[in-house]
C-alpha cells in the first residue's frame, strides 16, 4: 500500500465528512438567507458562522488526527498481513464492529488454511524424503552387483544408468530440503580443488564411456568459503549436464579471476532460452528432446547458489558450445 501525501490525506478525510460540512454550510447559507429577507442585523449571521468556523476548525482537526492515526495503525496491519494480522483498532461504531468481525473470521480461516497447508506439506516432505533414503539402499546394491559382475552384459551401460537414477533421487532430496537448506549448512574455507576433484570422481562414470568427449581439468589453489556438501550437488549437475549434451569435444574446468568455469563444445542453448534456463520446470528444446530431463537442475543449482552466496551464470552459443561460471567473489554465505 503506498502512502499518502498530506493534502491527499486531508482530501480523504474530507471526502468522509462532506455530508456534515454541506448540512453546516447549508444551515448557515440558510441563516444568512433569512437574516436578509426579515431585513435583520447582519451581526447574528456573521457571528454565529466565525463561532461555528473556529469549533468547527477545532473538531476537523481534532477528527482528521484521529483519522490519520487510524489510517497508520491500518496500513501496519496490512503489510502485516503476509505473516499474522495484529488487533484491529478499537471500532468506533457499530459498522465498524461488524468489518471486524469479517476480517478477524477471514483471518481465523487464512490461519487455518495455512495450518492445514503446512501440515499437508510436512507429511509430503517426511514421506518422500524416508522414501529417497529406503531406495538409495537398493541402488547401492545393484551398483556393487554389477561392479562385482565384470562378466554382466551391458555392465557400463548398467552402471551410468544407476548413477543417472542416483542423481535423480539426490536432487528429490535436494529440492525437499531446499526450503530448510541453512539449517543443513556446514561453512568453512577449502580448497576449491578438492570439491572439484570429488565432483569429477562421481561423475566420472558418464565420461569414462563417452569415446569422442575428454574431461580435462585444470589445477587451482583457489580457497573459497562454501559448503562442500551442496557445492558438490552443483558441480554434479553442471557436470551432468555438460556430459549429456556433448556428443563430442571436450568438457574444460579451470578457474579465472575467484570464478571456476565449466566450459563444453556440446550443442549449445538457444539464445531465446538462456533467460528462462534457471526457471523451475523449464526444459527447453534440448530438455524436450531429451525426455529424462526434469527442468529441476539447473532451477536447484540457481536456489543453491543463492544460499551459499556464489554467483551462478550460463553463457551459450547454439552449436558451438555453454560456459557455467561460478563466481565466489563473494565473501561470506548468507545465513540469514
Amino acid at each position: 500500500m503506498k502512502n499518502l501525501s498530506f493534502p491527499r490525506l486531508v482530501l480523504a478525510y474530507f471526502c468522509s465528512i462532506w455530508r456534515t460540512v454541506l448540512s453546516v454550510f447549508l444551515a448557515l447559507a440558510g441563516l444568512f438567507v433569512l437574516t436578509v429577507f426579515y431585513h435583520a442585523p447582519m451581526e447574528l449571521p456573521v457571528y454565529t458562522t466565525l463561532l461555528t468556523g473556529a469549533i468547527g476548525g477545532l473538531l476537523f482537526a481534532s477528527g482528521f488526527s484521529r483519522f490519520a492515526q487510524r489510517h497508520a495503525q491500518l496500513r501496519l496491519l496490512a503489510n502485516q498481513c503476509d505473516t499474522k494480522l495484529s488487533a484491529l483498532p478499537s471500532p468506533s461504531s457499530l459498522l465498524d464492529e461488524d468489518w471486524e468481525t469479517i476480517v478477524s473470521a477471514l483471518e481465523r480461516n487464512r490461519l487455518a488454511a495455512e495450518q492445514r497447508d503446512f501440515l499437508r506439506r510436512q507429511d509430503a516432505s517426511e514421506y518422500y524424503t524416508l522414501w529417497v533414503h529406503q531406495i538409495k539402499t537398493p541402488l547401492a546394491a545393484l551398483r556393487l552387483l554389477v561392479q562385482e559382475n565384470p562378466d554382466v552384459q551391458s555392465r557400463n551401460e548398467m552402471l551410468q544408468e544407476l548413477f543417472k537414477t542416483g542423481q535423480y533421487v539426490d536432487m528429490v532430496l535436494g529440492y525437499l530440503r531446499l526450503e530448510s537448506m541453512h539449517s543443513d549448512l556446514s561453512p568453512q574455507t577449502l580448497r576449491l580443488q578438492d570439491v572439484v576433484n570429488e565432483s569429477v570422481r562421481r561423475v566420472s562414470t558418464l565420461f569414462i564411456h563417452k569415446k569422442g568427449v575428454r574431461l580435462l581439468v585444470e589445477e587451482s589453489d583457489l580457497r573459497v568459503t562454501t559448503d562442500s556438501k551442496w557445492l558438490s550437488f552443483v558441480l554434479e549437475q553442471i557436470l551432468t549436464n555438460a556430459a549429456k549434451y556433448t556428443p563430442q569435444g571436450s568438457v574444460r574446468i579451470y578457474t579465472q579471476n575467484n570464478t571456476l568455469i565449466v566450459e563444453d563444445t556440446g550443442i549449445g542453448i538457444r539464445a531465446e532460452e538462456l533467460p528462462r534456463i534457471f526457471e523451475r520446470g523449464f526444459t527447453g528444446f534440448n530438455g524436450r528432446r531429451n525426455s529424462h530431463s526434469t527442468g529441476l537442475g539447473l532451477y536447484l543449482c540457481r536456489q543453491i547458489c543463492q544460499n551459499l552466496g556464489h554467483e551462478i551464470s550460463i553463457t551459450s552459443e547454439l552449436g558451438q558450445g555453454t560456459k557455467v561460471c561460478l563466481s565466489f567473489a563473494r565473501p561470506r554465505l548468507l545465513m540469514d
